[in-house]
């Protein structure tokens, strides 16, 4: 493109010998994600038309998808007025109407006097007042007009939304991992519930949330927008009051990296509008392990893993009390140890030291494993219980499924619905899809037959020895807890009683 100057005429030629009028630039913005007439796409096509109407060489476009006008905070509006800046080879800006621009009248006002300095023209495709004093007063009004339309549309909005809070109606976005939305309500997913579910069972048991994330992305469980889980997706997850049942709205406010945390007087907490997924007892301990941990009392940096801490089962023979673990340095040498909390307190009360946890751990390992060899009746109880879990995973599914297909037949019967009866119908086509999957999966698990020989007793014993050494896993803890009744552990004894019949 070259501009050149004719019998006091600016016109401007691009490579290939055409000439235009004049060389412009197209801003557009919308601020929700729903495709209505102020969208980019409706917008660029509108700005293109005018374009070629009018002979105008359309160099560059900016655009800000799902930006409020009531900041400038946009990154393509900054772009646009950094390169303002530099003297470019065009002088006008093309917006949709001035509402694309700014809803904001203060802010509107002092972006529109920077242009006027840079000598570069705002000019609105739809609204085209003219630069007399009548245009420029109309162009004021009309700014006022979106600044005012604006702030009626937030009170609308939140209004509408409110409603929707106090009747437990799902009120936007993605709905929380565990459930999904069905007739504007939201309803247990099982699959997810039971991440959801797990997610606080390790959390509880004093794992990392980096350790939680690679316990879950180990399984192949991912988040509700279908990615690997990491460290940050378990805060909010373990924060989310709706797995108590209790429909929660407006609890902060902003936009990305501006949230604030609101007064309980300005959010919505509605009680038993939704399925619970976690008791409350359980949330309740979690919302105070994140309290300790903030005020230091159970800080999870330079934690150690004991294989019996969290198990309830390791007490002391002598006072009773559950007994911790816990690190201590001696001459230069860290050890970790179990020990009585009231022989730390007060050696009157309780003369039991405790222990050092790579000796019990040892020995509570070797108990376990030579029990499991000597087991006859291992095969039978080992086909039993294999694939358990995803029986029981795929069965929780199965009845989600088949409770969102019964709602939506309930909703085509009822024909109150503002969707039309195709979309209802392919929704209930889809989940029929997913439903027949499910059963063919489940019929396979249950169709196969496990055996194992003596060979493979072997290397089971040798498997979970390896496994209870590795490090921490839930099933590990699990498994202690449910195979060992109780361990006591004196000064000269210790005392092993398992639970298995």
């Amino acid at each position: 493109m070259k501009t050149v100057k004719t019998h006091n005429k600016v016109v401007h030629e691009n490579n290939n010998g055409k000439i235009y009028n004049d060389v412009v630039v197209a801003y557009m913005r919308f601020s929700s994600e729903n495709q209505d007439k102020h969208s980019i796409e409706y917008q660029r096509q509108a700005i293109r038309t005018y374009c070629e109407k009018e002979n105008l060489f359309l160099c560059v476009e900016y655009w800000d998808e799902a930006y409020t006008g009531t900041d400038d905070r946009r990154p393509a509006f900054q772009k646009l007025m950094e390169d303002a800046c530099k003297n470019p080879a065009w002088k006008t800006i093309l917006v949709y109407d001035l509402s694309r621009w700014f809803r904001n009248k203060d802010l509107s006002a002092i972006y529109n006097l920077k242009l006027t300095k840079l000598k570069i023209n705002l000019f609105s495709i739809t609204e085209q007042y003219g630069t007399s004093s009548e245009g420029l007063f109309m162009t004021d009004m009309k700014q006022s007009f979106n600044a005012f339309t604006s702030r009626n549309i937030g009170k609308f909005t939140r209004d509408s939304m409110k409603t929707k809070a106090t009747n437990g109606e799902h009120c936007g976005g993605l709905p929380p991992l565990g459930y999904d939305i069905v007739n504007k309500k939201l309803v247990i997913n099982e699959y997810e519930a039971m991440i959801v579910r797990r997610i606080f069972d390790l959390y509880e048991n004093n794992f990392s949330y980096n350790k939680i994330a690679e316990e879950l992305n180990s399984k192949g469980y991912r988040t509700k927008s279908g990615n690997p889980f990491t460290y940050n997706s378990f805060s909010s997850i373990l924060r989310q009051e709706k797995y108590t049942g209790t429909f929660v709205w407006n609890k902060t406010s902003g936009k990305r990296t501006t949230f604030r945390k609101n007064s309980e007087d300005e959010y919505i907490k509605t009680p038993d509008k939704i399925p619970a997924i976690i008791s409350k007892e359980k949330f309740d301990k979690v919302q105070q392990m994140f309290k300790d941990r903030q005020n230091g009392v159970a800080s999870s940096k330079n934690r150690q893993y004991y294989l019996l801490s969290g198990c309830k089962i390791l007490k002391c023979a002598e006072c009773g009390a559950l007994m911790i673990g816990s690190k201590v340095t001696s001459h230069g040498i860290s050890y970790k140890y179990y020990y009585c909390p009231t022989h730390k307190k007060d050696t009157s009360k309780c003369s039991n030291v405790g222990i050092k946890a790579k000796i019990l751990d040892r020995y509570v390992i070797n108990t376990l494993v030579l029990d499991i060899s000597k087991r006859r009746d291992l095969i039978s109880l080992y086909n039993t219980s294999d694939s358990h879990d995803t029986v029981r995973y795929l069965n929780n599914q199965l009845r989600g499924l088949k409770k969102a297909s019964s709602n939506l037949i309930k909703e085509i019967a009822s024909g109150k619905s503002n969707d039309s009866i195709e979309e209802l119908r392919a929704e209930l086509n889809d989940i029929a899809t997913r439903k027949r999957i499910l059963e063919e999966e489940l019929q396979n698990i249950q169709s196969s037959q496990i055996s194992i020989t003596e060979a493979d007793r072997k290397q089971l014993c040798i498997d979970i020895a390896n496994l209870m050494n590795a490090g921490e896993s839930l099933e590990v803890k699990q498994y202690l807890s449910r195979t060992i009744s109780e361990i006591k552990v004196s000064n000269e004894d210790i005392e092993i009683e398992l639970n298995i019949a």
